[in-house]
């Protein structure tokens, strides 16, 4: 521990820290069980725990393996664990009193450690230990995913318009409208998921019930599957799955004998399926002579609708003790190291104020402390609320545009006045991060919502400032997308003579095709501009004549992927803003892709001596690409936003944030509701379990896990407690509340007698016996 605070600069002692102590100090064969909350260094932790077991214990790095949730996380545990290890490993070399062990030292290779997400070591593992001869796993993103239920879930048979697959997929949503294909898609991978991560039952739950609609939907659901075997693809479930099953059959054991240590981060984001690979990885493990440890917060599980488990956290050791009769010490790290006093107090202050909410949290959880080190400046907790949205827009702009460029914004509170601005000389607009329950920026009536107006507003400040938010609009919507898929369109398939003969297109799917091909027409008349000497309208009439010519390359087989390269000379947003290049990787991503499962690999074949052909593969491109496309089925990525431009501020769902840390943190918590709508209770105060907990109750009784006893509007309260904790527990300085004055003071029905309303919001401190803990007009926090 001298070694790692002289060398790292970090004290790990009792009198520091007696949990991250016994964290890493713990004997090589004593398994754990960390519950980590927000700031209290778990990345340290887990981190340090592995170069112990190296350096103190002598452990072979290549027997530990260390997984965590997201790749970013991911990435940053194994940057830790090598960095450190390294500097380390210098600062024994140097010391006379390791003299004897210097070559020893010389011969640690930490890069034996498997680290990674479980679907990435799970792909590694099967690669690396995969049969001569057997063919290396073929892993597809999830929106690959997506497109080949579209097309083989829903359009080969015609079952996006089978009307009993659409009121059961709806009546399992909960919502009024009907369904596009993409949506249906999205749930049906969402049943699958499901069926795998809990290991469901799928064919007595396809006998289960009289709702013809189970019955359609299982159907798409093995097709799907079942193209997936026929081409050797994976998507993340079937990895998983047959790496637990290559686990228990004993086919994996060049790995599992030598396998020794396992740790795990942010383990209540587990599933059932997860666990049983985690648990299998142990019983090796401890066969071994290793141990497990386990690190994790309850009240930051936010991902129940990706089948995600809390309780699996929650009675862990109790799990883990029937399963492998494993006792693991519990260690609880509950110093905060991120935020200020006043932060720490307002979130253990949210944590604790709902009596319900109590029973769902690790027992016995102690209060999160304040631990920063240093002597931050300690600011108020802020609100800002106005009586409309555009008000709200500009008054927050401004305050923005102070903060990043006018030197700062003052506040003031009991005779202190404090400066709230990015730091002078490391600080930018990446400093600060606005945190939305969706980054949507317009409204489904077309209106603009908050993300929208504080992108035009600052955009047009004296000072501009750019927002960073690709997931603002849907892919299908955003114009240089129309506008690339309409030239791509246009060129392949001039006046839709090949999408006029396809069987099953959607109606969505050709509304779109029409709004692109119409966006893509505008912009060739105003774009004349020569590239070469070559503009966007001679290069599109080339393609659509077949003409040989530079812009038409004269070979049989065309990729796509070279059309949009070329396309894109004419569509700079696409060449140079950081938004719109996130775009177009999407779309190469999914042509790439797409190339797996489709019957000419994303390509155009030309031949004019067998046109059929060329027809064939035009419509292999729409149906496998421009479809799912169209109809919402492919969509921005989490893993392509890992990065933020450090000229912009990021707006993002909290789900998006979990896992980072800002100076300055702005919360919308009511910017939507001017009263309280029926329609908008599941974004702040739930009625019911809504489609998450319904999915839950629906598939759970043909899983080991069973029905959830716990009631579903309770696991929906649930989830948005947890949601806003992560939110607030975000800032590193400053966090600040937004919205509209509604959620604050309450409105004025209308009618002949007004009355005063209260909308009732878990993000202002209302929990669900409809107490009101923070108070008409928020008084404890500081209003601008």
């Amino acid at each position: 521990m001298t070694t790692i605070q002289s060398t790292l600069g970090r004290a790990i002692t009792p009198e520091d820290n007696q949990g991250q102590y016994d964290a890493i100090e713990s004997s090589l064969d004593r398994s754990l069980f960390i519950v980590a909350g927000p700031g209290s260094g778990k990345t340290t932790v887990m981190a340090l725990r592995v170069l112990k077991l190296v350096y103190v214990d002598g452990i072979d790095p290549s027997t530990v393996l260390a997984t965590t949730f997201t790749k970013k996380a991911a990435t940053e545990l194994r940057s830790r664990i090598l960095g450190w290890g390294e500097r380390l490993r210098l600062a024994f070399i140097e010391n006379p009193t390791y003299a004897d062990q210097r070559e020893v030292l010389q011969l640690i290779d930490f890069n034996q450690i498997f680290t990674g997400t479980l679907d990435s070591i799970s792909e590694n593992i099967l690669q690396e230990y995969r049969e001569a001869g057997s063919p290396t796993p073929v892993i597809i993103e999830d929106f690959i995913a997506n497109a080949m239920m579209v097309r083989y879930g829903l359009l080969d048979g015609g079952r996006y318009k089978n009307k009993d697959l659409k009121a059961y997929l709806k009546g399992l949503s909960g919502i009024s409208y009907d369904l596009n294909t993409g949506g249906m898609a999205g749930i049906l991978l969402e049943i699958r998921d499901r069926v795998c991560h809990d290991q469901v039952d799928i064919d007595t739950f396809n006998e289960s019930g009289e709702n013809p609609g189970i019955k359609v939907a299982c159907e798409a659901i093995r097709v799907y599957m079942r193209e997936l075997e026929e081409r050797l693809l994976y998507d993340y479930g079937r990895l998983e799955q047959e790496f637990f099953q290559k686990l228990l059959n004993g086919e994996l054991t060049e790995f599992t004998e030598k396998i020794r240590f396992i740790l795990v981060d942010e383990y209540q984001d587990t599933n059932l399926l997860q666990e049983h690979i985690y648990f299998e990885l142990a019983r090796h493990a401890l066969q071994n002579g290793g141990s497990i440890t386990v690190v994790g917060d309850d009240d930051q599980s936010i991902y129940r609708f990706r089948g995600a488990t809390v309780d699996l956290f929650t009675h862990f050791p109790s799990r883990i003790q029937e399963a492998l009769q494993v006792y693991p010490t519990v260690i609880t790290l509950s110093k905060n190291y991120r935020s200020t006093q006043n932060i720490v107090d307002r979130v253990e202050q949210f944590v604790t104020l709902d009596p319900t909410f109590q029973c769902a949290r690790v027992e016995e959880k102690p209060p999160i402390e304040y631990a920063r080190i240093g002597k931050p400046v300690n600011y108020p907790i802020l609100g800002m609320f106005r009586d409309d949205l555009p008000t709200l827009a500009r008054d927050l702009s401004f305050f923005l545009e102070g903060v990043v460029h006018n030197g700062g914004v003052e506040i003031t509170q009991s005779g202190t006045t404090y400066t709230i601005c990015v730091d002078a000389d490391r600080g930018s607009p990446a400093d600060i991060c606005v945190l939305c329950s969706s980054p949507q920026e317009m409204k489904a009536d077309g209106n603009p919502r908050l993300p929208r107006l504080l992108r035009q507003n600052l955009h047009n400040a004296t000072h501009s400032i750019e927002i960073f938010n690709p997931r603002g609009q849907q892919l299908r919507e955003i114009s240089e997308v129309q506008v690339l898929c309409g030239l791509m369109l246009e060129c392949i398939d001039p006046e839709s003579t090949i999408q006029n003969k396809i069987k099953y297109l959607p109606k969505d799917a050709k509304k779109f095709f029409g709004a692109w091909r119409d966006a893509a027409q505008i912009y060739i008349q105003q774009h004349s501009e020569q590239y070469g000497d070559m503009t966007l309208g001679k290069f599109v009439q080339a393609w659509q004549t077949r003409t040989p010519h530079n812009a038409f390359v004269q070979k049989r087989e065309v990729p796509l992927l070279d059309l949009v390269y070329r396309l894109v000379t004419w569509i700079p947003p696409m060449q140079y803003d950081v938004e719109g290049l996130v775009y177009l990787e999407v779309i190469t991503r999914t042509i790439t892709q797409s190339a797996v499962f489709t019957k000419f690999g994303s390509e155009i074949i030309f031949d004019d001596e067998n046109t059929i052909l060329e027809g064939k593969s035009i419509i292999d491109a729409m149906r496998g690409i421009f479809i799912p496309l169209a109809t919402g089925a492919i969509d921005i990525n989490e893993d392509l936003l890992e990065t933020i431009p450090t000229d912009r501020i990021p707006i993002m769902s909290i789900h998006q944030a979990k896992g980072l840390e800002y100076p300055l943190v702005i919360v919308d918590v009511g910017s939507d509701f001017k009263t309280e709508h029926h329609k908008q209770a599941f974004k702040r105060y739930p009625r019911e379990g809504g489609r998450t907990c319904r999915m839950e109750d629906e598939l759970r009784a043909f899983s080991p896990l069973q029905t959830p006893q716990r009631p579903g509007v309770d696991r929906a309260f649930d989830d948005l407690t947890r949601q806003y904790f992560v939110a607030f527990s975000r800032p590193q300085d400053v966090l600040l509340l937004v919205g509209l004055n509604s959620v604050k003071d309450g409105y004025l029905t209308k009618g002949r007698k007004p009355t005063l309303k209260f909308i009732k919001n878990v993000a202002t401190g209302w929990d669900r016996d409809e107490t009101w803990h923070w108070g008409k007009g928020l008084p404890d926090i500081i209003h601008i």
